[in-house]
Formats: structure tokens, C-alpha cells, sequence
């Protein structure tokens, strides 16, 4: 499983060092960056929504994707809680910071290395389960992260957002005893297919503006050390000792640890690559934004195996 780990994360290294050769040998303007980001926001991940959806009905796998929703639901809270116990300035230096730092704290890359890794451990029903997290991540990065990093919420907004259509759509499609047509359902697939390769060719090219100030340098190191910590330690302790509770209440649940274990590998899983998405829309700190992306998802090489090793000692 750790090879597994460190293989995925190679693979979006090498993806996200092409789109940072690709920038800094080409430039990349503003307007470009924001429509990648755009592209991959709005088109590109509802479409990957839809089609992990597109499977045959099953009253009890209906019913265990709303116990996974559910607990998935419990731990963000558990981490938003978290984010404001520990990032709670109002000073406005700080806040440009803070307001992202709260939102990565919150939202890991559960897609890219969360869907390859539970895949190869758990198997097609790990990656059905997952579905239960991701809900609950495209539901929360478009209230709570899309109100922390644009400083305004709308309700119309967030209804009328494709992700969130795309989720409703997806749970109408997997309830339905109708699926759709491969002439419709491989294009839906194919458009899917491209978040992995897209997200990470806009942080390389995000990283490759990245321009750091001689006055902002001990700041900016000091504060993506204690959010790494933060993300990757102290955020997986936390999760572990929730899923750990969870489990031991609900043994007797069948596939109980398929489900423990698909929402403890999200939550360990390096800060979402939607944030640099979301700064670079509403021209915030992306340059930040995709450092703390880039240092955790590096360093998550080492923890995410360690953890998952904890965790096997404690929930068998």
C-alpha cells in the first residue's frame, strides 16, 4: 500500500513539473491560468461526478453510501472546527493567509490520489464508497470554501453551481433503473478523465509564478511548516481517533471497515487541489495556495503510509 501511495504521488509530481516547465518556458498570463482553473471547476469535475455515478442500483449499497456520507460529513466538521481553533486571526496581513489555510485544512485531493490508491486497495466498492466523501467535499468546498476564500455566500450560487448539479444528477441517475447509453456515457467518462492530468498541470503552472517576497520569505515558510503539521499530523490523528469510534460502534455493520478505511484515506490525503482553483478565480494568494498543495502532497509520501499502518493496529 505505501508503494501504492508513493506511486500515485509520483505520478502528479512528474504531471504538475510538466505544467511548470510548460509555463515558465511558454508564460502562462492571468486570464489563461483563471480559465484552466475555470475549465477544470466548472466543466471538467461535474462531468467526473456524473459519471462515478453511472452503476447499477442497490438498496443496500444506497443505504451504506448514506452511512459514508454521513460520517464523512461528521469528519470535515470535525476539521472546519479545527481550522477556526487554530486559524482565528482577523488581522488583515495574516487573513490572506488564514482564509486559505482554513479552506486546505478542511478539504483534501481526495480524487486524484484518493481514487487510484482505495481502487488498487479496496477495490471498484472502496471507489463507490468514496463517492460518499466526495459528496460531501464538492457540497463543502462550495459553501464553507467558496465563502472563506470569496468572503461572500449565495445561495443561488451554490444550487446552481455544476458540481452541485452534477451531484444530484448522479444520485437521480444511480437510482434509476435506466443507465445511460455508451454513446453518452463514454463522452461523459472521457471529459471525467481529464481532472486528474488538469488539476495537476495548473499547479505546476500556478507553482511557476510562484514569487516570493524577501519580506514575506520567514512568514511564508513558517506557516506552510505549521499547516503541514496541521494537515498531514495533526488532522490525521484526529480522523483516526473519530473512525476508530465509529467503528467499534457500528462492528457489526457489514463492509464497516471498507468504509472506515475509504473515509480515513480521504481525510489523510494532501490539501485539495481545488484551492489554488478557487484563489485563482477570485484572485487570491495562488501562488500560496499552491505551495502548501505542493509541500503536503510531497511530504504525504511518508505520512499517509504511516497512518494507514497506525490505523491497522487499531481497526481490524
Amino acid at each position: 500500500m505505501a508503494l501504492l501511495v508513493i506511486k500515485q504521488l509520483v505520478i502528479m509530481a512528474l504531471i504538475a513539473l510538466g505544467g511548470f516547465i510548460f509555463a515558465k518556458s511558454f508564460g502562462v498570463s492571468d486570464k489563461e491560468q483563471k480559465f484552466l482553473s475555470k475549465l477544470l471547476l466548472y466543466f471538467i469535475n461535474p462531468f467526473l461526478i456524473v459519471n462515478s455515478f453511472n452503476i447499477p442500483f442497490d438498496s443496500s449499497k444506497l443505504k451504506q453510501l448514506l452511512f459514508v456520507i454521513v460520517i464523512s460529513a461528521l469528519a470535515v466538521l470535525l476539521m472546519i472546527v479545527f481550522s477556526f481553533c487554530v486559524y482565528s486571526s482577523s488581522s488583515p496581513d495574516k487573513k490572506r493567509f488564514s482564509c486559505l489555510e482554513k479552506v486546505a485544512l478542511v478539504f483534501t485531493n481526495c480524487g486524484f490520489v484518493g481514487i487510484p490508491l482505495i481502487c488498487g486497495v479496496l477495490g471498484e466498492e472502496g471507489v463507490f464508497f468514496l463517492m460518499g466523501y466526495l459528496i460531501i467535499f464538492n457540497i463543502g468546498i462550495w459553501t464553507y470554501g467558496y465563502y472563506q476564500v470569496s468572503g461572500s455566500i449565495s445561495v443561488k450560487k451554490i444550487f446552481t453551481n455544476p458540481n452541485i448539479i452534477a451531484i444530484f444528477i448522479g444520485l437521480i441517475l444511480f437510482c434509476s433503473p435506466v443507465k445511460l447509453p455508451e454513446m453518452i456515457a463514454t463522452p461523459i467518462k472521457m471529459i471525467g478523465d481529464l481532472n486528474t492530468a488538469a488539476s495537476m498541470i495548473l499547479i505546476g503552472i500556478l507553482f511557476a509564478d510562484f514569487k516570493l517576497h524577501s519580506e514575506d520569505r520567514k512568514t511564508v515558510l513558517n506557516r506552510v511548516t505549521l499547516f503541514t503539521i496541521y494537515r498531514l499530523v495533526v488532522c490525521s490523528i484526529i480522523n483516526l481517533i473519530f473512525l476508530f469510534f465509529v467503528h467499534k460502534i457500528f462492528a457489526g455493520m457489514p463492509q464497516i471497515k471498507m468504509m472506515i478505511y475509504t473515509v480515513l484515506i480521504c481525510s489523510m490525503c494532501p490539501a485539495a487541489t481545488s484551492v489554488p482553483s478557487l484563489t485563482c478565480v477570485f484572485d487570491k494568494d495562488t501562488s500560496y495556495a499552491s505551495l502548501i498543495v505542493s509541500v503536503t502532497s510531497l511530504l504525504c509520501m511518508i505520512s499517509l503510509p504511516v497512518f494507514v499502518a497506525l490505523a491497522e493496529l487499531f481497526i481490524k
